[in-house]
């Protein structure tokens, strides 16, 4: 399953930059986020691998690559590898549109119960987006 989700953030580029460039900022706009394992000596950079603990599962990350304007990251969990490329565009001087770009792959007793865990895994993309959104508008 594929789908792209896009917002604009009442936001200057370059504060999107600083604040997605820092992983311990997730806990702010994911709020079933329960602890961040960093594997690696520099966080949310290429090559970077996280064990993140939500309520329900366990994903491990690895990120695919990183710039100032875009992050591919893989999460994977038993069943399922989730791939998203973010990218940021400066829209004018207070506002960035974000292109979130999602892949789910399924396997297993995962992949059986594919049309409702879509619209499952859909919605919460889609709600992560908006935390987000509201976590870089309030400032």
């Amino acid at each position: 399953m594929k789908f792209t989700k896009e917002v604009v953030l009442d936001r200057p580029i370059e504060t999107v930059r600083v604040i997605t460039s820092d992983p311990a900022h997730l806990h702010q706009w994911q709020p079933d986020l329960v602890s961040i394992t960093q594997h690696s000596e520099t966080p949310g950079a290429t090559g970077a691998t996280a064990t993140l603990k939500y309520r329900k599962f366990t994903l491990e990350e690895t990120v695919l690559s990183a710039t100032a304007d875009e992050r591919i990251s893989r999460y994977r969990t038993t069943g399922m590898v989730h791939t998203i490329t973010n990218r940021y565009s400066a829209i004018d001087d207070q506002h960035t549109l974000l292109v979130c770009d999602n892949e789910f792959e399924l396997s297993g007793l995962l992949k059986l119960g594919r049309r409702v865990l879509e619209k499952s895994l859909r919605e919460q993309v889609e709600r992560n987006v908006e935390n987000f959104k509201a976590f870089i508008d309030a400032g």
